[in-house]
């Protein structure tokens, strides 16, 4: 499956203009945006949890956000219900494969408890949360 990668790309005038793209590329001249002049945090408004891949560019430097979606895998599996943007620092041990590796055990630890009615869907969604949260300490983490 083919990633659709978000670009924010901060304007001379500290807003942001939002771009789509086919995949995470260097490009950097994506076309036209899909919204412009939008503040910081409502670029995250334009994250769909189930299909994005967010990169924000400010004066040349690349930051590129892993979207988790809040939705636990189960046999009832539903849409996700937000999530969150968690900025990638290989340099603090938050590497791309790290994050989706611990995403993935977190999930799938949480799908079992509620599949054996240890624990109910929506208290294992706000978990997940918390412990997503519990990264803010070393990364950024945007919930919008």
């Amino acid at each position: 499956m083919a990633h659709r990668t978000l670009l924010a790309r901060r304007r001379e005038n500290g807003t942001y203009d939002v771009f789509r793209l086919r995949d995470r590329s260097d490009r950097l001249d994506p076309g036209e945006p899909i919204a412009t002049a939008l503040s910081f945090d409502a670029v995250f408004d334009h994250v769909e949890f189930a299909l994005h891949e967010f990169v924000v560019v400010e004066d040349g430097a690349r930051t590129t956000y892993l979207v988790v979606p809040f939705s636990i895998p189960t046999a009832d599996r539903r849409r996700p219900a937000g999530g969150a943007c968690v900025a990638l620092r290989p340099e603090a041990g938050l590497s791309e494969e790290y994050l989706h590796g611990w995403v993935h055990a977190t999930k799938e630890a949480l799908g079992d408890a509620i599949e054996q009615g240890l624990v109910a869907e929506r208290e294992a969604i706000v978990y997940l949360e918390e412990r997503v949260r519990g990264f803010e300490g070393t990364t950024e983490v945007i919930v919008p």
